[in-house]
């Protein structure tokens, strides 16, 4: 039952009676959207909202998930990390263009909490994911400079995935159950169409040099494989790489021969590559101490990833129909951009020409470090600033 969209991370704190009866109960939920802590009145029993949510703490330390860093124990008391002093921001994430040598030129979207960002193939538009209230994708015209939200469920959408054209886009989500695969014009416009219907987890990766095949991974019950799924109008389903291990992040070659992606088999994640679409014929191993999230190059004859520490990293590779060789990796620069989850998804992309890098810029660390807050008889005061109405 969703009783309070655009929320995350919520706990229930029991009310006066600390009891439920077949009648209902009272007490309330505490969730973090958009930084802030709320509380809302609750019956867990009817699961009805009884009156409306409010703020109860104005700053705390969120994650890019939207999990907030604070408890509530069995006594009604209150901890969290207080970042009212702006010290840490998780809201205030910035997007710049970087190029190989590290120079970075501003992008003037609005800071939000953005996960995921994709360069539209004519290169005039960003896609972008925001973890923020709404956890919506949206999309930064680069040229008029504005923001255009594009989904509007009361669910979380989030991979956006551009096609070939640059009219749509892919994306998961979450609405009508587990998250399965969508799309829609990149303007807003019509009706969203579901594309896959799974009882788990799907996101979407990648596209085929030629647009006709979706690259995405599947949560199975040994980790996640990478399907495609045909978009010729049947929409069938194609497995590429199924093991017990966890792979995710594929993408195909400019050339449509080779599939990189990142998997843990060896015991920490790695980026591989594999032929296409005989993806059995052999592996290699491209980043030396771990690695994650890789994305190709224009012209096909470099892979890049970041690496353990958060740098961005590049190695050559030279490929033929039947041979396959990848230099040494090397650093392009250092970690002090977003990397992403470590469950899929990339926070980073090149642009349509291939120089620079869109990448998103983590808040900077600025004065005082948060502090603990320790609040008791916290349930006591929400029946006062939250009352059942």
């Amino acid at each position: 039952t969703i009783v309070m969209p655009g929320g995350s991370h919520a706990q229930f704190v029991p009310g006066r009676t600390g009891s439920l009866t077949a009648t209902g109960g009272d007490g309330h939920l505490v969730f973090v959207a958009a930084g802030t802590l709320r509380a809302v009145p609750f019956d867990p029993v009817r699961r009805v909202l009884l009156g409306p949510a409010v703020p109860v703490v104005s700053r705390l330390i969120t994650t890019l998930s939207g999990a907030g860093d604070f408890a509530v124990a069995v006594d009604g008391t209150l901890v969290y990390a207080d970042d009212s002093e702006g010290a840490i921001s998780a809201a205030a994430r910035t997007l710049v263009w970087v190029d190989r040598a590290g120079k970075e030129e501003p992008i003037a979207v609005p800071p939000r909490l953005y996960s995921q960002v994709r360069s539209s193939p004519d290169g005039t538009r960003l896609a972008l994911s925001a973890n923020d209230q709404e956890g919506d994708i949206w999309v930064w015209d680069l040229r008029r400079q504005t923001l255009t939200r594009m989904t509007f469920d009361p669910t979380s959408d989030t991979y956006p995935l551009w096609t070939a054209d640059s009219r749509r886009i892919v994306y998961t989500s979450q609405r009508g159950g587990p998250y399965n695969l969508w799309w829609q014009a990149a303007d807003g416009s019509g009706t969203p169409e579901r594309l896959t219907t799974h009882n788990t987890t799907q996101a979407p990766t990648g596209l085929s040099p030629d647009g006709t095949v979706i690259f995405h991974q599947v949560e199975e019950t040994m980790g996640r494989d990478l399907m495609g799924i045909a978009l010729d109008g049947s929409k069938k389903i194609t497995p590429f790489l199924q093991t017990q291990f966890d792979e995710r992040d594929s993408v195909i070659s400019p050339d449509g021969r080779w599939l990189a992606f990142g998997t843990d088999s060896s015991g920490r994640s790695e980026v591989y590559v594999r032929p296409f679409p005989n993806t059995s014929a052999g592996q290699w191993q491209i980043s030396a101490t771990g690695g994650r999230t890789p994305l190709w190059s224009r012209d096909g004859k470099e892979l890049f990833f970041f690496g353990t520490d958060g740098a961005l990293m590049a190695a050559k590779v030279e490929a033929t129909a039947t041979a396959w060789n990848a230099g040494q990796p090397v650093q392009l620069f250092g970690p002090r951009y977003d990397v992403g989850t470590g469950t899929g998804g990339r926070a980073y992309d090149l642009s349509a020409d291939g120089k620079r890098f869109v990448m998103i810029k983590l808040a900077s660390l600025t004065g005082a470090p948060p502090s603990i807050i320790v609040v008791q008889h916290f349930n006591e005061e929400l029946k006062r600033v939250a009352p059942a109405k």
